[in-house]
């Protein structure tokens, strides 16, 4: 009995540190432009399906594949921003309209996705080892292990910049009101800018990770992206750690409903839970309230 447990309780904290990066990375976005990217879950599925092209395809060394993926999430981020997110902003487009943009974008990117690398499943191969490793009760592996830590590792990094530097005081005053950010000289566009490179990065990192343990294909972006948003809205938008919690919290009741019940009521039950802390508390689990703009 303790075995099972502490098996799905493992099983949810990997799963929802895929849930909680891309949460976080929705949240890093949402808090400098007030915008939610809904294309986020494909920088997941680039990630996975990068490392296919530049380790399987081409053979490159681990080093060098792994620069190569972080920048062509950061190429993708770029054009999203100068493609979609800036020339609406300049036409002084809704929020609504720029994540329509957004999305749009998704749809885009999982169509070259898909012509690219066609729609089976690929094997990722692995950073670490995936020999199974006992921990106690635990059967578990240094791949699995490594995404756990790098979950912690950019809650740790994301604080240090966002509460810890001059920089991440720009990102949260952008966030307060790009206007008058931008009249103390903080230059609103390169902020909203970075967002968007910085969860790339994130997005990225977390494909690269999870798909050997999951494997890749180029229709995991869409699932991520709404795994990835009902985990930001449950913990709390308006916070980036506390929209990662969410990620954990929606990876864990995934788990113990699969191993205690049945997985089809997984989705349901957390929608269930969402629209419940939704009429109590608003802004989520953990969120606090943020006055809304001019």
């Amino acid at each position: 009995m303790l075995m099972k447990l502490s098996y799905l309780l493992l099983a949810g904290l990997t799963n929802g540190s895929v849930y909680g990066l891309i949460a976080l990375s929705l949240s890093v976005i949402y808090g400098a432009s007030r915008v939610i990217n809904f294309a986020q879950g494909e920088f997941v599925m680039l990630g996975a399906m990068s490392a296919v092209l530049f380790l399987v395809t081409l053979a490159l060394p681990w080093p060098i594949a792994l620069v190569a993926v972080l920048a062509v999430s950061v190429v993708v981020a770029l054009g999203l921003d100068h493609g979609v997110y800036r020339p609406l902003v300049r036409r002084r487009a809704e929020p609504l309209t720029i994540m329509i943009g957004t999305l749009a974008a998704a749809i885009i990117l999982y169509g070259l996705a898909f012509l690219v690398w066609g729609p089976d499943q690929k094997f990722v191969p692995p950073l670490l080892s995936l020999t199974p490793l006992r921990i106690g009760v635990l059967i578990t592996n240094a791949q699995q292990l490594s995404l756990i830590a790098l979950f912690f590792s950019f809650l740790a990094l994301t604080w240090y910049i966002l509460y810890r530097t001059r920089f991440g005081l720009s990102v949260r005053a952008t966030g307060v009101d790009p206007k008058v950010a931008l009249l103390m000289g903080i230059r609103s566009e390169r902020i909203v800018q970075f967002t968007f490179m910085y969860s790339a990065v994130i997005s990225g990192f977390a494909g690269l990770m999870v798909g050997p343990l999951l494997g890749a294909h180029v229709g995991m972006g869409l699932l991520l992206t709404v795994k990835g948003f009902m985990a930001a809205i449950l913990g709390g938008l308006g916070s980036p750690f506390a929209a990662a919690a969410g990620g954990i919290a929606i990876g864990m009741m995934e788990a113990l409903m699969a191993g205690y019940g049945t997985s089809l009521y997984a989705e349901p039950a957390i929608f269930l839970l969402i629209l419940v802390v939704l009429v109590v508390r608003p802004y989520g689990l953990l969120g606090d309230y943020e006055a809304e703009r001019g």
